[in-house]
């Protein structure tokens, strides 16, 4: 029971930080391209906005797929 818990973790973190990236891939492309601030619909005053929460979500969602990985490594 405890393999398949320890595999299922593994994947779950492994998810929240390909999905981090993923939103930090995304505040750079809002930032250097405009087709996507066309796609979403944001003006030049929103754009810092949408960086924002891109990289806050990036960020903690990154901490916490690390956090899931390495506490299974750690853990018995």
């Amino acid at each position: 029971m405890t393999r398949i818990r320890k595999a299922i973790s593994k994947l779950v973190g492994g998810i929240q930080c390909m999905l981090g990236g993923l939103a930090s891939a995304l505040v750079f492309l809002v930032y250097a391209d405009p087709s996507i601030r066309e796609l979403l619909a944001a003006t030049s005053k929103e754009v810092p906005l949408y960086m924002f929460f891109f990289s806050v979500f990036g960020t903690f969602s990154i901490l916490s797929g690390l956090v899931l990985v390495r506490e299974e490594d750690s853990g018995s």
